[in-house]
């Protein structure tokens, strides 16, 4: 069913208190310049060294600005110092760096990626000496970022214990990942989540007004080529950008448990912006 009445609900659907935090989220996941933020950012802040920026598809980013705006971001949406945040795909330390000194003693961070240099740069120069961060390799096969990885993520299963997690935070991994793959980790999401835990996660969502625009040069992105539960722009690496119907998503957040309190949609369909949308949800007590 495609009821635009029904998705004109859900956007207008936010919560005051969530309401800064989507856009900022789109602004920190496009190769927009980040937004200024005050007082200006630390200089001897922990931040990746460029060489490795390319890695998290983000050279000409500022490292550190855009960390800052995902602090901020998970504070609004409500994290605390004493919570327990875990970071899907972490990359080179960009959410985990500015958390270092917002967690307490009783806070606690976990990041896992398929890029054994991100992983061991975070382990070196973030988790070294802090038992409050901790940095996972996870040997998954992807074919753009670890092509000789030993497992497929559809079976890969997060190395944390159920519901051990107040947070969890998944920024450019869906748009990177096949039907299976991202049925698996949303399982695993669900089950590592506290009740009452929140999960930000970014997309691309195609809905009635994308399937209009598809092919008039109207949108960042034609995902036209069809696979077997989602969509690509690019067949011949189709990991490279994925695309998902939105109410197969809505319906999957439902079934697992998941209230969705938000979702932003709409921007990566203007050109040349390739935002990501963002759908934050909330785990059934």
């Amino acid at each position: 069913m495609r009821d635009g009445s029904f998705l004109a609900a859900l956007r207008n659907a936010t919560p005051a208190p969530l309401r800064p935090v989507l856009g900022r989220l789109r602004r920190a996941l496009s190769g927009a310049p980040a937004v200024v933020i005050e007082p200006p950012v630390d200089p001897n802040a922990v931040a990746a060294p460029q060489e490795l920026w390319h890695l998290v598809g983000a050279a000409d980013a500022d490292f550190v600005r855009v960390g800052q705006e995902f602090k901020r971001l998970f504070i609004e949406a409500g994290l605390q110092p004493h919570h327990a945040i875990l970071d899907v795909g972490c990359g080179i330390g960009r959410a985990a760096a500015p958390l270092v000194d917002y967690l307490d003693e009783n806070g606690r961070y976990s990041g896992f990626d398929v890029m054994a240099q991100a992983i061991a740069w975070c382990k070196a120069n973030i988790a070294v000496g802090d038992p409050r961060f901790d940095f996972i390799h996870a040997d998954m096969h992807s074919d753009r970022y670890n092509p000789e990885g030993s497992q497929p993520a559809s079976a890969f299963v997060f190395p944390y214990s159920d519901a051990s997690f107040d947070y969890v935070w998944l920024g450019s991994v869906f748009t990177h990942l096949l039907t299976e793959d991202k049925d698996q980790f949303s399982r695993e999401i669900a089950r590592v989540l506290k009740p009452g835990g929140i999960s930000i996660v970014s997309w691309y969502l195609i809905d009635d007004e994308a399937r209009d625009n598809t092919g008039n040069g109207q949108i960042a992105f034609d995902f036209v080529h069809a696979l077997d539960g989602c969509w690509t722009a690019t067949p011949d690496l189709p990991e490279s950008v994925i695309g998902y119907d939105l109410e197969p998503v809505l319906v999957q957040y439902d079934e697992l448990g998941l209230d969705v309190l938000n979702q932003a949609l709409g921007v990566w369909r203007r050109q040349p912006m390739q935002d990501q949308d963002i759908i934050v949800a909330r785990k059934r007590a």
